[in-house]
């Protein structure tokens, strides 16, 4: 019995003594701050080409790796690019063996000229040359527009400062509306006729109506030139 108690206490001195030098082997850690692996990464970003009028720009930052107590080797790899994302790997090695993989990701953010709000605008706003400017804006995959084909459409809710305006945020401001009396021009080698008339279809300017003189009893269409003025020019000339 007393041989098996000396036993006993033996092994549980060993287990006691022995256990936390092992525990505390397992769990030494070194630390590898996330900004040292992005500026390793700098380097292969600056080999990428980006296409047209745009830069990279971090996706999120990287965060600190903790890995085993060693001698450490980081290996960065080629970065591999995508019209939308450019990622460098990073492989850490510890003691010769490979402990992780670390993507260091940016995100391509192309840019274009279009055009924008030159002050806040309130909706129903006609929009005029003095609304509209051209700026360079962050692409997000929407149409541009230049000045020309907004001016004269209204906008239908608010739009701030420097925002830009897509055509789908905009109608026709109609300055002929269907069934209103409208004055019509007709122009036929430098002779110019007026006469009353009644528009069938509504439009903005520029655009093509269908109108009707209750006169002639017939149905012609022209081009919206103003607030409720049509003209038609049957000799091709420029008025």
């Amino acid at each position: 019995m007393r041989i098996a108690a000396v036993a006993a206490t033996i092994a549980l001195a060993v287990l006691a003594s022995g256990v936390p030098m092992v525990a505390r082997a397992q769990m030494a850690t070194q630390r590898i701050p996330g900004a040292r692996l992005e500026a390793l990464a700098k380097p292969q970003l600056a080999r990428v080409h980006l296409q047209g009028d745009a830069e990279l720009q971090r996706s999120f930052p990287v965060a600190d790796q903790i890995v085993p107590s060693g001698k450490l080797a980081l290996v960065v790899g080629s970065a591999i690019a995508s019209p939308s994302y450019v990622n460098v790997p990073i492989d850490i090695d510890v003691n010769g063996t490979f402990v992780r993989q670390v993507f260091v990701g940016y995100r391509v953010q192309r840019y274009v000229h279009t055009a924008v709000a030159a002050h806040d605008l309130v909706p129903g706003t006609v929009l005029t040359p003095n609304d509209l400017t051209m700026a360079r804006i962050p692409w997000n995959g929407g149409r541009t527009n230049g000045e020309n084909v907004l001016i004269g459409r209204k906008i239908l809710s608010a739009v701030r400062k420097g925002a830009p305006i897509a055509i789908e945020s905009t109608q026709v401001n109609q300055i002929v509306k269907p069934g209103a009396t409208v004055v019509m021009i007709v122009r036929d080698n430098g002779v110019a006729v007026v006469a009353d008339v009644v528009a069938r279809t509504g439009g903005g300017l520029g655009e093509g109506v269908t109108v009707y003189n209750p006169q002639t009893n017939r149905t012609l269409s022209g081009t919206v030139v103003g607030p409720d003025r049509v003209e038609l020019n049957l000799s091709g000339d420029a008025p």
